[in-house]
């Protein structure tokens, strides 16, 4: 059965901004190597072009000379076309075989060495002024601020750097340094961070009376609020070394890892591991509930106090019990947690008292204005902490996006609250619903696939019923087999009918890469849309054209509920915002079934305790309210006329909040996440789109050939490489890198020799022969939101729901 519906947006949205303008990143190039790049390109595609003619017309002459078996000419002609295939100059002994195609392509090659002089003596003035242009952008309070609460190993190399006289020469050090350098700047000036001043929340909302977008005024700062958060893995650090105070042994009650079940005579423990019980640990075992202390136990079993903690901490360090609290993993101010556990547990120790003056301490780094008054209160707070813990005050440190400090500062933005007016919301609604309606087909099969791999599984096993941890150790087997790919054939179906529309549709040339605009009827033919509701949240771009926007750029499809994690602080109308979220929970059969499965924490949340169902845990807290708290080993999945269904322990349906790729045994149960099938086409993923929307940005696999970095060679090569490579890919100015094991893509300049230095030094690093470059949509020059006049990379974070006209 099918039926007719629309996307329909909820009334709430989310602005996310970068906190420094893309100045930041562009200024860090040079004008000159930018002009005499582009000359060379031009150089660079013209010889590209009269070499496959020279070749063509070399191979035509082979083909003559072999027919009239003429053995002296096609040896000369055999070494024309090694040195026009290598790209070399014709020596004077070839001039017998060249003909008007290899004239052209001489004339070429020489005209593309005079452009690589120019660009060559355009690279040397650059490396004269490199490290001046890295010195402004550094010198600006607001990035070294940013640069302390990023990584303060860092910020303490570019102080020194800084006080450094300027060198005539660089050495390795310095230019490892300035690499560095650049790739913070790229961070700071292309990505949203969500953090502090530099990444801040930005609430708004669809509103009636509006007109187009409307922004609120600016603050000096950027931001109109902040707030300091201790780092969930530093509360734990907190509340593991006040359980082990002496003066508190005994105090915190027993309770059961979730995903441990006990059988009486024995243990199955998380990993699957089944362990015997001794009769002492039995007469413990026995009496955990949650509530009973280690004392509770030791009075009600007549055991010594002594005897019971021992028992605990070997069942504690076998993943069994937990004795020591923990924070819940939903707890949107973790350290206000353990506050209020020590005003219970321990008020007659310094305890309440020092964790206290930790949260004072972590509010004055909050409140601190300026590098140099951050960094003095981080260390005050950092001193504190391991005073407190004897634990080390940041984790990986010195890693780019692993210098994990014990304190985050989130801020709430200006320019906000964001007005978005209703014929606005309106043509997102129309632009994005044929995209949306594909990606919602394309991710059911994806679900489908899932389940029915879950169904397969039980079957096999011979059973109708089986419990859930149980399914989750064979599903992961099964994955790692590779037996999901036999599933997931419908959905390869569709995204191979959706490449060959675009494939169709596609056109190149122009120094643009493959792209096709598709008409929406196309795409209302592929997709096959159902009755059952559902819900996505996507990030939006906009584009904006000579004077007006020109177009729309889709970026990530996410299944979440920005309002239910994290991202939902600092909205003033929270309240509200949960309450419209809250209306429309179809997707998820209501919030009786709707439960979301948590993980140990370990940075922000995703959910926050405000999320409107229920929480299944496997190892972590999720919450103190212990009615919303569905043990794993509670739940079941039974084959209910041949599907595979998950269910709680009152019987009732468990609708899990997200799947997620190939965890089949969340993505089986969840409501099915809307997903854009890729368009591959060989090593290039084309722009698509659907109107004014861009629906899917040019992606390009390249290898470190390529790049110019499989040998070792002068960085001056490398970016002649890089700009061949544009030339023949059509490459734009600004790419996104997602290099194997950099967690996050990298912001790349690639008329910057300093962007394609660091790009260079990730991917040798890396030690891969194959990475990708995604074109930056919205361009530098098309970037809509501006501050303080100048144009700032951002995305408006929207929620829409599917319903039945």
């Amino acid at each position: 059965m099918t039926e007719e519906g629309d996307w329909r947006l909820y009334p709430r949205l989310l602005l996310r901004r970068a906190g420094f303008p893309i100045d930041l990143l562009m200024d860090l190039g040079d004008p000159s190597v930018e002009s005499a790049a582009a000359g060379y390109r031009t150089r660079a595609a013209r010889l590209e072009e009269l070499r496959e003619q020279a070749l063509t017309a070399l191979r035509r002459e082979v083909g003559e000379a072999a027919e009239a078996e003429d053995r002296d000419r096609l040896r000369l002609l055999s070494k024309v076309r090694g040195r026009v295939g290598r790209r070399r100059p014709l020596v004077e002994a070839d001039m017998a075989v060249a003909g008007e195609a290899t004239d052209a392509y001489t004339a070429a090659l020489r005209a593309e060495e005079e452009a690589w002089e120019s660009l060559h003596a355009a690279l040397d003035g650059e490396r004269a002024a490199r490290s001046g242009r890295v010195r402004r952008a550094l010198d600006d309070e607001q990035v070294q601020d940013a640069l302390v609460q990023l990584a303060p190993s860092f910020a303490a190399e570019v102080e020194r750097w800084s006080a450094a006289p300027a060198r005539a020469r660089t050495n390795a050090k310095d230019r490892a340094f300035l690499r560095r350098a650049y790739l913070y700047c790229q961070r700071l000036g292309a990505k949203n961070e969500t953090t502090s001043f530099f990444g801040p929340l930005i609430h708004g909302s669809i509103t009636p009376d509006a007109e187009g977008i409307e922004l609120s005024d600016e603050m000096p700062s950027g931001v109109v609020d902040t707030e300091a958060f201790l780092a969930f893995w530093a509360v734990c650090a907190l509340a593991r070394t006040m359980a082990e105070d002496p003066l508190l042994a005994g105090r915190f009650a027993v309770s059961w890892i979730p995903a441990c079940r006990y059988h009486g005579d024995g243990l199955t423990l998380p990993d699957g591991r089944r362990a015997a019980v001794t009769a002492a640990q039995r007469q413990v075992l026995d009496l955990v509930d949650g509530n009973r202390t280690p004392a509770d136990i030791a009075r009600l079993t007549g055991l010594c106090d002594t005897t019971v903690l021992a028992q605990l901490d070997r069942l504690q360090r076998a993943g069994a019990v937990r004795f020591r609290p923990e924070p819940p993993s939903t707890a949107p101010r973790p350290l206000g947690w353990l506050i209020a556990l020590a005003d219970r547990r321990a008020a007659d120790t310094d305890w309440p008292d020092r964790l206290r003056r930790l949260d004072g301490l972590a509010a004055l780094y909050a409140e601190a204005t300026g590098p140099t008054k951050r960094r003095a209160a981080l260390e005050v707070l950092e001193a504190a902490f391991q005073e407190t813990t004897g634990a080390e005050a940041r984790r990986a440190a010195g890693q780019m996006y692993a210098d994990r400090l014990v304190v985050s500062v989130d801020a709430k933005g200006d320019q906000g609250p964001v007005k978005v007016a209703a014929a606005t919301a309106a043509d997102w609604e129309r632009e994005l619903t044929p995209v949306l309606d594909v990606a919602a087909h394309y991710g059911e099969l994806l679900q489908s696939a899932c389940a029915e791999l879950c169904a397969d599984l039980l079957r096999e096993a011979g059973v109708t019923e089986m419990p859930y941890d149980e399914l989750i150790r064979h599903s992961q087997a099964a994955v790692e087999q590779g037996r999901l790919a036999s599933y997931t054939g419908p959905a390869d179906t569709f995204a191979a009918a959706l490449t060959e529309i675009v494939a169709n549709a596609c056109q190149s040339g122009d120094g643009e890469p493959p792209r096709a605009v598709l008409d929406p009827g196309v795409l209302m033919a592929l997709r096959s849309p159902t009755v059952r509701p559902r819900f996505v949240s996507p990030d939006l771009m906009l584009e904006s054209g000579p004077g007006e926007r020109s177009a729309l750029v889709l970026g990530e499809l996410h299944p979440y509920v920005f309002a239910w994690g994290s991202q939902g602080l600092f909205d003033d109308e929270q309240d509200q915002t949960l309450a419209d979220f809250g209306a429309h929970l179809e997707p998820w059969g209501g919030p009786q079934r709707l439960a979301t499965v948590i993980r140990r924490r370990r940075h922000k949340g995703l959910v926050a305790e405000w999320f409107p169902g229920r929480f299944v845990e496997i190892t972590a807290v999720a919450t103190e309210e212990r009615d919303r708290a569905l043990p794993v080993t509670q739940l079941v999945v039974e084959l209910v006329e041949g599907k595979a269904r998950l269910r709680g322990p009152d019987g009732g349906e468990i609708v899990l909040y997200a799947g997620e790729d190939d965890h089949v045994h969340l993505r089986a149960f969840a409501a099915p996440t809307a997903v854009l099938p890729p368009v591959r086409l060989g090593d290039v993923m084309p722009r698509w789109g659907v109107g004014d929307l861009i629906a899917q940005r040019a992606r390009w696999w390249v290898t470190a050939e390529e790049l110019g970095t499989t040998e070792k060679r002068p960085t001056d090569e490398v970016f002649r490489s890089v700009q061949r490579m544009r030339a023949r890919l059509a490459l734009p100015r600004l790419v996104f890198a997602h290099v194997p094991g950099e967690p996050k893509p990298i912001g790349a300049d690639l008329d910057s020799p300093l962007a394609v230095e660091a790009l260079a030094a990730l991917v040798t690093s890396a030690n891969t022969d194959r990475f990708t470059l995604t074109e930056m949509r919205p361009a530098p020059d098309q970037l809509w939101l501006h501050r303080q006049g100048r144009p700032v990379t951002s995305e408006f974070r929207l929620a829409l729901r599917w319903e039945m006209r």
